[in-house]
Order: C-alpha cells, then sequence, then structure tokens
C-alpha cells in the first residue's frame, strides 16, 4: 500500500516561481501511473489456444514481463497488441458512439480515475502526488509524459477531475500532455512507422516539452526545470537526457525528482557531474523542499 502523504495544503503557503524575480519558472514535467496517481487500469492477457480474456494490474503485469508465454503462471498467456481489442484497450481511447449514454461516453481512465477516488487519499495518491499538488497549487507549467495511448484532451480531462472534486485548489497549469502511444503523438515525436520504443519517444517528449517551454515563456536562462518518477530505469533515462538538454543550455537548472522505494531525492544535472541531496521519505513535512526548485 502507498505511504500516507501529508496534505500539503493543509501548512502549505502559497510560493512564487524561485526566480520569479528574474523573469524565471519553475516547470515540472511528470509520469502519470504508478507516479501522480494509482489507479486500477485492468491489462488482458489472452490465451494461446480459447483466446479467453484475463485481468491482471499494472503491478503484475511488471513483475512477470519477462515470463508472459514463456514459464510461471502466465506461461499459456500472450500480450495482444491491437490497440482497439488487445491487452492494453484500457490505455487508448475507444470510439464514442453517438447513442451511448452519457456514463458510457467516458474514456476507460476517467472511470478509472473516478473509481480511485473512492477510496481513501493515500490509496489512489502516487508517491510524487505532493510534488503534482505543489505545482498545481503554485501555478507551475505542468508537463505529462506517459506511456498512455489516449488523446491528449482525455488526460487533461481527467486531471480537470481532481479539480472538480476538490482534489485540487485550481486546474493545472498544462505545458504539454505527451501520451506516446498515441498514434498522432508517435508521429509528432518523429515515428511515422509507429514502431518506436516507448523509452525512445518519451525521451523526445522530454526534449520537446523544454523547446515549448522556451518558446511560450521565452529563452530566460532563470528557468527551472524537474523531472519527477518513480522507476529507477526512468530516472536514470531521464537523468542522461537531462545532461543532454543541460549542455545546449548550459545557464539554466535541471534537476530529476526521483521517489523510487518510498522515498525522495532530488538531483541536480550538470553537464559533467549530480550533486544528490539527501533522501528522505515521502511523508517528511520538509519534503517539498526537495520538491521546490
Amino acid at each position: 500500500m502507498p505511504q500516507k502523504q501529508l496534505p500539503l495544503a493543509q501548512w502549505l503557503p502559497y510560493k512564487e516561481d524561485r526566480n520569479a524575480r528574474h523573469g524565471g519558472r519553475s516547470f515540472y514535467f511528470f509520469d502519470l501511473d504508478d507516479n501522480i496517481l494509482q489507479m486500477d487500469t485492468k491489462i488482458f492477457l489472452f490465451h494461446k489456444e480459447t483466446n479467453e480474456e484475463i485481468e491482471i494490474s499494472s503491478a503484475e503485469l511488471a513483475q512477470n514481463m519477462k515470463s508472459i508465454g514463456k514459464q510461471g503462471k502466465y506461461a499459456d498467456y500472450y500480450i495482444h497488441r491491437n490497440d482497439a481489442i488487445g491487452s492494453y484497450r484500457n490505455f487508448q481511447d475507444r470510439r464514442i458512439l453517438p447513442w451511448d449514454s452519457r456514463k458510457n461516453a467516458k474514456q476507460a481512465i476517467e472511470h478509472d480515475l473516478n473509481s480511485a477516488l473512492e477510496k481513501p487519499e493515500w490509496e489512489w495518491h502516487g508517491p510524487s502526488w505532493n510534488h503534482f499538488f505543489y505545482a498545481v497549487l503554485n501555478g507551475r507549467p505542468v508537463s505529462i509524459i506517459t506511456a498512455r495511448g489516449h488523446n491528449p484532451r482525455t488526460i487533461k480531462r481527467a486531471l480537470n477531475i481532481l479539480y472538480e472534486k476538490r482534489f485540487l485548489h485550481r486546474k493545472p497549469n498544462i505545458l504539454t500532455i505527451y501520451p506516446v502511444s498515441n498514434p498522432k503523438v508517435r508521429r509528432k515525436l518523429g515515428d511515422p512507422g509507429l514502431n518506436k520504443a516507448i523509452a525512445l519517444l518519451k525521451k523526445e517528449a522530454l526534449l520537446k516539452s523544454v523547446e515549448i517551454a522556451f518558446k511560450k515563456y521565452g529563452k530566460n536562462p532563470h528557468h527551472r526545470f524537474g523531472v519527477s518518477d518513480d522507476d529507477p530505469l526512468n530516472i536514470k533515462e531521464i537523468t542522461a537526457t537531462l545532461v543532454e538538454i543541460k549542455k545546449k543550455y548550459p545557464q539554466n537548472a535541471f534537476f530529476v525528482i526521483d521517489t523510487s522505494e518510498g522515498k525522495v531525492q532530488k538531483t541536480e544535472i550538470f553537464e559533467d557531474h549530480l550533486i544528490h541531496s539527501e533522501k528522505i521519505e515521502l511523508v517528511d513535512a520538509l519534503n517539498y523542499r526537495l520538491f521546490d526548485f
């Protein structure tokens, strides 16, 4: 079960961007699933002989990914790659028909989020929830870079549910939304053949988000960027990408916020070295100092 994080709204004052007096903005980039939010979006495995479906969670998939179809309890099952009817169909938008009821006119992510919000908050808070809440509370420009394949507008609607149900005090100030499995988004990220690895697409989305930030808010050397993730492998890739970006924009500050293993650590990126903060518990009331940059 996720650790219960301190509700920031009960004690955290509004804070301007760190370099606001110089016109600088602080930009926050997030993964979505198992990072900001813990949603019970089901994945479907198909039996090799009968094509019968079974449901598993994203956590179960991660634990068994290498053995599916080969050995263990999922040896007789396979991952169906068709977006509309396959294993990951709940991570994509489905076609809404004119005669669908209002309830059925919602996408899977909206249903899953509404279901999650009926649970105690600490059950649906991802490890980066406090970081996200802090960024939204303070009007920071926010980017969402996710492996999902929904239309970006669907992701935005889902995030606005958090505001409508008063889990956020304002709507997120969206800079970019990149659901990198979406075919149109893939093409925008330089993948016309729809065959690039998700990690490469996420890297391209990060690069583009930084460029869009400079285009929208100006090439100010006082802009600061932070990327939050809970997956150690993603953290490694993000760090390498930010080193590349730092070399292009050496006057700007770049940070990785690592929320893996129930702790939080901020790493500042330099061209030839990294500076790591101390790792502290997510429940520590002082952890906002690590995600305020």
